[in-house]
């Protein structure tokens, strides 16, 4: 890891550089390591596989942002049954759009805010699940400001899931495939892009990536001219926060406004008040509510953005990319732009648009299929 050259304030020196910081030796010693676990979880035992165990946890990872240690809380889910000889394969899943905000973290609820259906399918197949909750999202442990679709961060958060839950359960396999749905889908192939400098002792055989938010900095131009979709709309106040929580010269009362301004608190949380402030931010959309307060404020969060677009640099290892094409959050063209730059990286990329599916996309058995083939070793298509 290289250092970050920093010097003056916060206003001239912006937190991000896309050279990735520096850690200590203590920091990268700890990736991993679990500070507190338990069996004794609030999940509802219905919603998995008969049989299937179940831990909550906090695991040491680092930032993407300082280099510094940081505590993130995950679960991990494993399947009844003996472990296949070589140990048991693992699927480290990561989660979409919840919130930003302490307390949303999906293993604190009972159905791990809708995943649960997901994980059980992955469970059913005989992996292993590893599951993160990010930085900043958990309730239970002191850590910095969730800082939404940045990429390093995410990576580290999923890479290092996977070591801890290799450290709760010896009998796991170094071999893990990462798979996400659009915030997801952005942490699941950072992981795969930043895996041959942080995944060091562990074996990514694949990505698995829906609905990806890949590079989501053309919403910026479509503020400007209030032309954002609901779910837009809906989302872009965790856009605008988690930036100002990276950098700080990105205010956000420079870009929101009106509804979107009056009900912030309550559009980047998960709590009672979210749901309404949400339906209210997409159906009641007004001129200018989106419009930054000058244009060297969009041009601003405009560039960050740009600078947390994957992929950045060639991923090692096999990629399946769903998405759809009516997705009215992120636009299809937008993620046919970032594939793009995928295969000129040389990346093997099975690309898959399904044609009237939106943001929340079904691939059906093509998803098990492909990731089936990967942890068995079968050549991976590519139709770059």
């Amino acid at each position: 890891m290289t250092a970050v050259a920093c010097g003056g304030d916060d206003t001239a020196v912006p937190a991000y550089s896309t050279t990735q910081p520096a850690a200590s030796d203590e920091a990268v010693a700890a990736r991993g390591t679990i500070v507190t676990s338990t069996t004794d979880t609030d999940f509802d035992v219905a919603a998995f596989p008969a049989g299937t165990s179940a831990a909550t946890f906090v695991y040491r990872s680092i930032s993407g942002v300082t280099g510094e240690s940081t505590d993130v809380s995950g679960a991990l889910f494993v399947p009844s049954g003996d472990a296949p000889p070589g140990g048991r394969p693992v699927v480290a899943y990561a989660h979409g759009t919840v919130g930003i905000e302490p307390g949303c973290a999906p293993t604190e609820t009972s159905q791990l805010s809708g995943d649960a259906g997901a994980v059980s399918l992955f469970l059913d197949r005989g992996y292993a699940v590893a599951y993160t909750d990010y930085q900043g999202l958990s309730s239970q442990t002191d850590a910095p400001p969730h800082p939404y679709l940045e990429p390093r961060t995410a990576a580290f958060d999923v890479i290092d899931s996977v070591r801890a839950a290799r450290t709760l359960d010896p009998t796991l396999s170094t071999r893990w495939l990462a798979v996400g749905s659009s915030q997801g889908g952005h942490a699941a192939w950072a992981a795969n892009e930043y895996n041959p400098a942080y995944g060091d002792g562990l074996d990514l055989v694949g990505a698995a990536v829906l609905a990806p938010a890949l590079d989501v900095s053309p919403v910026v131009d479509k503020a400007q001219t209030s032309t954002l979709s609901g779910g837009q709309r809906a989302i872009y106040p965790m856009i605008v926060e988690g930036a100002s929580a990276v950098d700080p010269g990105i205010d956000p009362a420079d870009h929101l406004h009106g509804v979107l301004g009056e009900k912030a608190e309550a559009l980047i949380s998960c709590g009672p008040a979210s749901a309404p402030a949400k339906s209210a931010a997409a159906a009641d959309p007004q001129p200018g509510d989106t419009t930054a307060s000058s244009t060297s404020a969009a041009q601003q969060l405009t560039s960050r953005l740009q600078q947390y677009a994957l992929p950045g640099a060639a991923s090692p290892a096999p990629i399946l990319a769903v998405y759809g094409g009516a997705d009215d959050i992120v636009l299809p063209q937008w993620t046919e732009v970032a594939l793009g730059r995928a295969c000129g990286f040389g990346d093997t990329v099975l690309r898959v648009r399904l044609e009237g599916q939106g943001h929340s996309v079904d691939p059906g058995s093509l998803l098990e299929t492909w990731i089936a083939d990967r942890f068995t070793g079968l050549p991976a298509p590519s139709n770059c």
